[in-house]
This record gives C-alpha cells, structure tokens and sequence, in this order.
C-alpha cells in the first residue's frame, strides 16, 4: 500500500521536476532566485494530477489483474484437498 502512495505522489511532483530541470539548463547552471518562480503553476498541478491518477489506475488494475490471475481456493471433496472451488 505504501507503494501505491509512494507512486503517486512521485507522479504528481515529476511536471514541477522537469520544468525545474529545464529552468536550470536554461539559466546554465546558475542558481539565481528560485526555479520554480515564474512556473505556471496551475498547469503543472493539473499535469501532475493526470499523471498521479492515471499512475493510481493502472496500479490498481494491475493490481486486480494479478488477483484474477491467482488460483481459485482450494475445496475439500472427500477428505482431499483439491484445487477449485467449493460447490
């Protein structure tokens, strides 16, 4: 689950990561002011939203394919235990 939260929080920072990365090369390396001072940052939150639900719903599918893909729970016929379920 912490994985999950990890994942999209990393998302959701990644527009604000890359603006502040081009910011840098742009100023060629010197670190006057602040990166993120003229950013728009609306469009930025807006970027890391999309990609912070898009990254939760591809979590959560994978996360339910691989739960569908799980063998089913064995039932007990005639005192052996055998794979499928129970009638």
């Amino acid at each position: 689950m912490i994985r999950f939260f990890f994942a999209v929080v990393a998302m959701f920072f990644v527009p604000f990561f890359v603006y502040a990365a081009i910011a840098f090369v742009r100023q060629r390396g010197k670190l006057e002011g602040s990166l993120l001072e003229n950013a728009p940052i609306n469009w930025l939150a807006v970027a890391g939203a999309v990609l912070a639900f898009g990254t939760f719903a591809s979590l959560i599918s994978i996360e339910i394919i691989e739960y569908e893909k799980g063998d089913p729970a064995p039932s007990l016929r005639e005192g052996a235990a055998k794979p499928g379920r129970s009638p």
